[in-house]
């Protein structure tokens, strides 16, 4: 019997050997395709984004506090259009508005106390100038009548003189000669106390400006002494006033409340609390992160696709972009890629701020083969790298 169906099969195939030499061909024909797309395909490799969101071109402000403190008022409606400078959320201030009122208080009295005394050294400095003038005028007199003193005693020496001359020729008596004498000294006499009448003038004169000069000079520095309080008080005014803006938490941007914390009257919260985010509005565009490998790789101007996490791209396709910018300096082990957004390709997803998803950016296409040999090289490399980390660390348990 196994005689039979051996001589059988041998003679089928010595009648039809046409399929044995056709599945050979189709097989090398097969293998010869496969190995030429393998050599000179070329296949698409794409860089994947760790993650993906749509920003507007201003970034979101987030609504924070700057200092603790207890709300009193809070107007954070998810969705609300704001705008800039707007007072979202008002934190008690009473304690910063009763200093506040202390401060101006002393600030008016300071200034007060400042407008009362110009006039009064304007008035002294008034004074002093008068009196200045007017000993300036009684000391010229002085010296005047000192000059005519003098001018009347040299008349009276030369009298005496004449007379003596007189006497020594029996011309006059003794008596007219004495009494010219006398005159001639009365004259001296009175001379000397003009000329001490005028000294003393002027020494009380001086005395009496000093010490009116010292008078405006105390009250100059005590002027001077309530505009530095003033000042200073000033100053304080505006630190406790700016302690009590930084109690109104306001929109620092025109835009809407993306993002809001649950806050009522009453919660207490804390110096850098964030309590919601105010975007702006406008078009939306793509930030993309990817591994720090991806540099170089990446340009301005490539195609990238985005699948959005809200929106399956099963249902509603990808959404296309295009790269706009991309960070040369990573981030930690990430680089940053801004690609602008192309709405009519996917015109059923509603874009918006804070959509997030993933992106694959094009960067190159190569053969098979390359693509094999780099994942090969890749592979090696890792594996080298294990097995001397493993090295070291039997080398350091040793």
């Amino acid at each position: 019997m196994p005689a039979s169906f051996e001589r059988t099969w041998r003679a089928l195939d010595a009648d039809s050997p046409w399929p044995r030499t056709f599945g050979i061909g189709l097989a090398s024909l097969l293998l010869g395709g496969w190995l030429i797309w393998f050599l000179g395909g070329q296949v698409k490799v794409y860089e994947v984004s760790d993650r993906t969101s749509l920003e507007v071109a201003i970034a979101a402000h987030p609504i924070a506090t700057r200092i603790d403190g207890r709300v009193v008022r809070a107007q954070l409606e998810l969705g609300r259009r704001v705008k800039k400078g707007e007072v979202l959320v008002e934190l008690d201030a009473e304690a910063e508005r009763l200093a506040l009122a202390r401060s101006e208080a002393r600030l008016a009295s300071f200034k007060a106390q400042a407008a009362a005394l110009r006039p009064e050294i304007e008035a002294r400095e008034a004074g002093l100038a008068a009196y200045f003038g007017a000993k300036t005028l009684l000391v010229a007199e002085s010296r005047a009548n000192t000059e005519e003193a003098m001018a009347q005693t040299r008349f009276a020496e030369s009298q005496a003189a004449a007379r003596r001359m007189l006497a020594s020729r029996k011309l006059v008596s003794e008596e007219a000669l004495q009494e010219a004498e006398a005159k001639a000294k009365a004259g001296h006499a009175a001379v000397r106390a003009r000329q001490a009448n005028t000294g003393r003038m002027s020494r009380e004169a001086e005395v009496e400006i000093a010490d009116r000069r010292a008078k405006i000079a105390e009250l100059q520095r005590k002027l001077a002494d309530l505009e530095g309080r003033a000042s200073a008080e000033e100053a304080e005014a505006r630190t406790i006033q700016q302690r009590i803006d930084a109690h109104f938490i306001r929109a620092a941007i025109d835009g809407y409340l993306g993002r809001v914390e649950i806050v009522r009257a009453g919660t207490v919260v804390q110096a850098g609390q964030v309590l919601g985010a105010v975007v702006p509005d406008g078009e939306p565009h793509a930030v993309a992160w990817f591994g720090s490998s991806a540099v170089g790789r990446i340009r301005p101007g490539q195609k990238a696709r985005l699948r959005l996490d809200g929106f399956p791209w099963t249902q509603y396709g990808t959404l296309a972009a295009t790269v706009d910018s991309v960070g040369n300096d990573p981030l930690g082990d990430r680089v940053r890629v801004e690609l602008v957004l192309r709405p009519e390709s996917t015109p059923s997803i509603p874009l918006a701020h804070g959509l997030t998803g993933t992106t694959e950016i094009e960067v190159e296409r190569i053969s098979p083969a390359r693509l094999v040999l780099r994942a090969v090289g890749r592979w090696l490399t890792t594996r080298t790298a294990k097995a001397e980390q493993t090295s070291v660390d039997i080398s350091k348990g040793k």
